[in-house]
């Protein structure tokens, strides 16, 4: 049977793993020290310690601490479960992708940290993000076999719209000097539906009744 941790023990490491999240996100992996989380935590070194064994241990509590704020709304897994139709699921899927990381740029820059300086993170990520993204994949593809939209890879489809949403706030920064909540808004979510609706072809018939131009 699993000991239970104190209230002031669960605060410390929460403390900890904060401060971690922090620092990682800002500065990466290698360049944070111990002794920065542990200063930014307001505990000692060897307090540290006795939480987490060794570093890549508090990186990976870190980005847990993020992915666990990672989940889908039950009106959009009843849409994907549903396989509703694409005009009112896809904009579902894209405020999802904006209000899980375009509104998380820590979370963002964490997994780019672990991808590029931790790839055994890659177990954790998929622990957390894969069920989401499979069952993404998997809406696409009962919607390729309705006949809702063009014929394409899934997995394709899934991640295209996310590198969508990406590129839209990364390079609408960079080129239009436009904010996260400019390039998030209402408007914004709606004109990128509209894109991708338009990429993946489809096309009204009537009533829950889509068909694709090939």
């Amino acid at each position: 049977m699993p000991v239970s941790k104190s209230p002031e023990r669960c605060v410390t490491e929460a403390r900890i793993v904060e401060a971690a999240a922090q620092l990682f996100a800002r500065q990466g992996f290698k360049a944070t020290t111990t002794r920065e989380i542990a200063d930014l935590a307001a505990v000692n070194e060897a307090t540290l310690f006795r939480y987490f064994v060794r570093k890549p241990d508090i990186f990976w509590a870190a980005i847990k601490s993020r992915l666990m704020n990672v989940r889908m709304s039950r009106e959009l897994q009843s849409s994907l479960v549903e396989t509703a139709a694409p005009d009112v699921t896809i904009e579902k899927i894209i405020r999802f992708y904006v209000e899980s990381f375009i509104h998380q740029p820590e979370l963002v820059r964490l997994l780019q940290v672990a991808t590029l300086e931790l790839p055994e993170s890659s177990a954790v990520i998929r622990e957390h993000l894969g069920p989401i993204f499979d069952a993404i994949t998997e809406y696409y593809r009962r919607c390729t076999a309705k006949g809702y939209i063009v014929e394409i890879d899934p997995s394709l489809a899934a991640f295209g719209l996310m590198a969508l949403v990406a590129a839209n706030q990364y390079l609408g920064e960079l080129f239009t000097k436009g904010t996260a909540s400019d390039i998030a808004s209402e408007k914004e979510i709606g004109s990128l539906s509209q894109l991708w609706l338009r990429a993946l072809k489809v096309v009204e018939r009537g009533p829950d009744n889509y068909a694709y131009s090939g």
